[in-house]
């Protein structure tokens, strides 16, 4: 205790803007630590150190591209709900591409910002992925896949998704429900109108996780 570390500019800069002059303040790690500290001018003193109490779920969403604005949306929704890893691929009827992608910079700087906004211990993890990949890797038992259409049905209660798949805003093609089906992967249907890509995301996450604390 006692250490002290010199603070980057955007710290100061965030720490000028939003806590407007506050002395004290707190410091995340990457390790799921939270460090007490006094602000000095551009230098921070930790006062003390604890281990971060919020947990993170084990939970991979994959979510088909989306437009680029929306990305922002789903890393800090995401991030506040606690998962584990944000994934995307290219869907077949994905409106973007690829590379309208933030880079993998931004989208670290995003994920470190949404970590600091809700006070998680670790930032999101974030991936590219091809969607051959996530039907490969597919678990039957641990994987969902959220479509709107209402022949999905239901998923049984109380079992525990690990992986959530999300169609892009065009839906999911006649290709790749053939390719779930072909891998015995579940899908459901959620009783609502057609949600956009980050509404059906963030509630199909917040369903998985409910399923996660059933008994």
């Amino acid at each position: 205790m006692g250490a002290v570390v010199a603070l980057p500019p955007e710290e100061i800069r965030y720490l000028r803007t939003v806590r407007r002059g506050s002395h004290e303040a707190q410091l995340f790690n990457r390790a799921g630590q939270v460090a007490a500290v006094t602000i000095e001018g551009n230098l921070a003193r930790i006062e003390r150190v604890d281990q971060n109490p919020w947990p993170l779920h084990p939970l991979r969403v994959a979510v088909g591209l989306p437009e680029p604005s929306v990305v922002k949306q789903l890393i800090a929704s995401l991030s506040e709900l606690g998962i584990a890893e944000l994934s995307f691929f290219k869907g077949d009827r994905s409106q973007a591409s690829l590379s309208r992608l933030p880079s993998e910079e931004k989208q670290g700087r995003l994920a470190i910002e949404a970590a600091r906004q809700c006070e998680r211990p670790v930032p999101l993890k974030i991936t590219t992925v091809e969607f051959e990949s996530l039907i490969s890797e597919s678990s039957v038992a641990t994987t969902v896949v959220l479509d709107e259409q209402p022949a999905a049905g239901s998923y049984p209660l109380g079992q525990k998704v690990n992986v959530l798949l999300v169609g892009p805003e065009g839906g999911w093609s006649p290709r790749e429900r053939d390719a779930f089906l072909q891998a015995s992967v579940p899908r459901i249907h959620m009783p609502t109108p057609i949600l956009r890509v980050a509404t059906a995301a963030v509630a199909a996450t917040s369903w998985c996780l409910a399923h996660r604390s059933l008994p």
